[in-house]
């Protein structure tokens, strides 16, 4: 049996350190492979699950960039127009924030400011809803016309105004709002186009 004496105490203190060093070791390295593990499975390629009623279908998939095509630009163009035109009553702050993820910074307040000019100091204390209907939208290489009706209810009553727009666009980084990645930089409407 050792005695309780200090060099015996300092000497079973030691072992102890040693010991938790060890440990602390074992436990780094299990936990740098577990990290290893999981950004390793971050870059495999997803499986998208798609469940109906008690049905599992699994798809396996691939991780690519997609070209843009046509029909997403005709569809961004589709979402943008209708962000841009649908309300149902006229609110400036509420049509920034709608436009805002698919357009450039410097076009939100110029736009904003000319739907005040005419929406509000024209038609201010009407109750103003506001629709699109008939879109045509035809894409060129560098802009994207755009024909459609717009039915502007002024107290209730409708005016069919049909309406053209031309639309210049550029391609950023997608955001979560905005995964295609297009912005609309400049933006031309003409009220009565046929």
């Amino acid at each position: 049996m050792t005695k309780n004496t200090i060099p015996n105490i300092w000497t079973a203190q030691e072992r102890l350190l040693h010991i938790y060093k060890l440990l602390t070791f074992a436990i780094s390295i299990i936990a740098l492979v577990l990290v290893s593990v999981v950004i390793a499975q971050g870059y495999q390629y997803p499986i998208v699950v798609l469940k109906s009623g008690e049905i599992q279908e699994f798809y396996p998939t691939e991780r690519k960039i997609a070209p843009i095509g046509k029909n997403e630009v005709e569809e961004f163009t589709k979402k943008f127009l209708v962000s841009l035109y649908v309300w149902n009553e006229f609110n400036a702050q509420k049509l920034a924030k709608e436009i805002g993820p698919f357009t450039d910074e410097d076009l939100i307040p110029k736009f904003v400011e000319a739907q005040n000019k005419r929406y509000v100091r024209d038609l201010n204390g009407k109750k103003l809803e506001q629709a699109i209907t008939f879109l045509k939208v035809d894409i060129q290489p560098d802009r994207v016309y755009c024909t459609f009706d717009r039915i502007l209810k002024i107290a209730g009553i409708p005016l069919v105004i049909p309406t053209s727009v031309t639309l210049w666009m550029t391609q950023r980084d997608p955001t979560r709002v905005n995964p295609v990645g297009i912005y609309v930089t400049s933006i031309t409407e003409s009220d009565g186009a046929k």
